[in-house]
C-alpha cells in the first residue's frame, strides 16, 4: 500500500512540475487551434486518418508542440490568418515562450511598431 501511495505521489508531483514548466499560453493556444479546426487533422481523439498531420503535432498530447522544430513552430501563425487578432496574439506569445523555453534561436521581426515571430503576421497592439 505504501509503494502505491508513493508512486501516485511521484506521478502527481511530476504532472505538477510539467505544468509549471509549460510555456506561457500552451493551453490557450491549444484551445484556439482546436476552435479554428486544426484538431480535425491534429488531434488523435478527433481523427487518426491523417498520420502525417499527427506526426507534426497532436493537440491531444500534453506537450503537443514538442515534436515541432523551432523552424516549424512559427508556421502555426500561417494557419491563423483569418483568426481574430486576439487569438493570433495569444498563439504568437505561446510560440515565443516555447522557443525561449527551448533555448533555441528565436527570430523576432519588427513591423510597423509591432513584434512578431513571423514577418508576414503582425501582432495587434
Amino acid at each position: 500500500m505504501r509503494i502505491g501511495a508513493l508512486i501516485a505521489g511521484l506521478c502527481g508531483a511530476a504532472a505538477v512540475a510539467a505544468e509549471r514548466s509549460a510555456p506561457v499560453g500552451r493551453e490557450e493556444a491549444r484551445k484556439i487551434l482546436q476552435a479554428r479546426g486544426c484538431g480535425s487533422c491534429h488531434d488523435t481523439v478527433v481523427s487518426t486518418e491523417n498520420p502525417k498531420a499527427l506526426a507534426v503535432y497532436d493537440l491531444h498530447e500534453a506537450d503537443w508542440a514538442a515534436r515541432m522544430s523551432d523552424e516549424r513552430l512559427p508556421k502555426l501563425m500561417g494557419r491563423l490568418r483569418s483568426a481574430p487578432a486576439a487569438d493570433r496574439k495569444t498563439v504568437n506569445r505561446f510560440i515565443q515562450a516555447e522557443l525561449a523555453a527551448r533555448g533555441g534561436s528565436q527570430k523576432r521581426f519588427r513591423i510597423g511598431g509591432h513584434t512578431t515571430v513571423r514577418p508576414d503576421v503582425v501582432d495587434p497592439p
